[in-house]
């Protein structure tokens, strides 16, 4: 068989993979690599399971997913990372050969990567979705470092993103950088929701605006007493407590409605039901939740923080233009005042969004691969 047409043999090492999926890591690593098997690329998910047992599927042909207990026989709390040598032995006792590409999403395979560079003399692509949230020092920071020192490439879903990494990593990542947008698979194909009715969907933590949020629902009710917010995410304990502390403190208790994190269809089957999707993020490396709501046909009310600026402008949104109750408050205002340019706006979006269908997106990977193989023949 020709080189140029033989069938690339991919590992993807995620965290995150469909059903269990937490944020847009998992929604991005499960469907690029479905579509990238269904492309014809060979592809072995090695992730973490919701059982206390391994457990094997073949979605299709191209597609084998290895999912792994987090118990200590495969993974080390204390690390926050997957034991290496457990998953290669597991791996290869199941048959399934050496690969052509690692391609790493999350940053508790760091370990298990090296090691399969190591034995199998493999390049290493590193899928980094965001800086680690934590310090540099901490298990996830040095997962992290590490990773992006072992990556052959450093795939980026936004320039503030890639721009974030080499001031963080100056003498690691400079010249591995490849900007790749994440990409959408609309389901909705435009919003039956009243105005009035609004949903923020995304991790409950202070660098998304809810607090700011909360406190613009409370300047709008006192004029339009038929406003209610959605929020559909999780966060940690003390954090949701404060929220809603905060939103008995302004008076909106009954106007807000919490939803604990839901499988991925089923916020995707939400879209359609709202009248808009606010992001008012203080930053963001990319933001998925604005990318769907364009490609379902929801208006988008949102800030231009971070990777968002690369798509997200007045022509297909509208925009917040500060992280303040003021500033959100005018800024839904002005979309509920405004119906027909809402429409255009809302128009305009979908025609943004399709540059990002999956398909699309996945082409680019496929192209990153391929020049990696071809760079390691030479």
């Amino acid at each position: 068989m020709k080189e140029e047409t033989k069938q690339l043999k991919v590992w993807v090492m995620s965290y995150e993979f469909e059903p269990k999926i937490i944020g847009g890591l998992g929604i991005v690593a499960t469907h690029l690599t479905r579509t990238l098997s269904k492309a014809g690329m060979k592809v072995t998910v090695l992730c973490s399971g919701n059982s206390n047992r391994l457990t094997i599927s073949n979605p299709n042909r191209n597609l084998r997913i290895l999912r792994f207990p987090n118990n200590s026989q495969y993974f080390n709390r204390t690390q926050n990372s997957f034991n290496a040598d457990a998953i290669i032995r597991v791996a290869s006792r199941m048959g399934y050969t050496k690969p052509d590409l690692i391609h790493v999403h999350s940053t508790e395979f760091a370990n298990t990567a090296k090691k399969a560079r190591d034995q199998f003399g493999i390049p290493i692509v590193y899928s980094c979705h965001s800086i680690a949230s934590q310090s540099l020092s901490s298990p996830s920071g040095k997962n992290q470092t590490k990773l992006v020192r072992i990556a052959k490439r450093i795939i980026v879903p936004s320039h503030w993103l890639a721009d974030a990494i080499r001031k963080h990593y100056p003498d690691a990542a400079s010249n591995k950088i490849t900007v790749i947008p994440h990409g959408v698979k609309p389901v909705s194909k435009k919003s039956n929701g009243a105005p009035t009715k609004l949903l923020y969907a995304g991790r409950l933590i202070p660098s998304k605006g809810i607090e700011s949020l909360l406190k613009a629902i409370a300047l709008l009710s006192n004029e339009h007493k038929s406003v209610h917010l959605t929020i559909v995410g999780s966060g940690t304990k003390s954090y949701q407590q404060k929220l809603r502390s905060l939103a008995r403190q302004v008076g909106i208790t009954k106007r807000i409605r919490w939803v604990k994190s839901s499988p991925y269809k089923t916020i995707q089957e939400m879209y359609a039901s709202y009248g808009a999707v606010i992001v008012p993020s203080k930053t963001e490396s990319f933001c998925l939740v604005a990318l769907e709501a364009m490609a379902n046909g929801v208006p988008l009310v949102a800030t231009r923080s971070g990777g968002l600026k690369e798509f997200v402008n007045k022509g297909n949104a509208q925009i917040i233009h500060a992280v303040n109750s003021v500033s959100i408050a005018r800024a839904i205002k002005e979309f509920w005042d405004h119906p027909s340019q809402s429409k255009r706006r809302m128009i305009n979006a979908r025609t943004t969004a399709t540059q990002y269908k999956w398909p699309a997106i996945s082409g680019k990977y496929k192209s990153l691969f391929t020049s990696l193989m071809k760079e390691k023949i030479k």
